[in-house]
C-alpha cells in the first residue's frame, strides 16, 4: 500500500486530538441501536461496542434499498452491508441531537 503514510497520519491525528471524544461516538451508537431495536422488522446484528451499528432488515418489513431511501428522505444516511443488512456509523460530525433525529426517523418508519 503506497499511501499508508497518509492513513497513518490521520490515525495519529485522531489519537492526539479525539480519543477522549470517541466515548461520545460509542454512546451515540448505543443510543442509535436502542432505536433500531424498537422497530419491528429491524434487529441489531452485532453487539454495539464501537461507533458502528449493523442492523438486519427483515424483508417482510421492507427491502434494504427501500429502507435506505426512506431514511435518506428523512436526512439519515446509512449504507448496505451485505444481504439484508445496513450499517450506520457515528463520528465527529454526528451529535447526540442528530442521533435523536435519526431515531425518530427510524421509529416513524416502524409506525408506517
Amino acid at each position: 500500500m503506497r499511501q499508508a503514510g497518509i492513513l497513518a497520519a490521520a490515525a495519529l491525528y485522531a489519537i492526539d486530538h479525539h480519543v477522549e471524544r470517541m466515548r461520545d461516538d460509542h454512546q451515540n451508537a448505543k443510543r442509535l441501536a436502542s432505536f433500531v431495536e424498537q422497530v419491528r422488522g429491524l434487529s441489531i446484528l452485532f453487539p454495539v461496542e464501537t461507533n458502528i451499528v449493523v442492523a438486519r432488515v427483515d424483508e417482510s418489513f421492507m427491502t434494504v434499498d427501500n429502507l435506505l431511501a426512506a431514511l435518506k428522505e428523512r436526512g439519515v444516511l446509512a449504507v448496505p452491508f451485505g444481504a439484508g443488512r445496513v450499517r450506520m456509523v457515528t463520528h465527529l460530525d454526528v451529535s447526540a441531537d442528530d442521533i435523536e433525529r435519526a431515531g425518530e426517523a427510524l421509529l416513524a418508519l416502524g409506525r408506517a
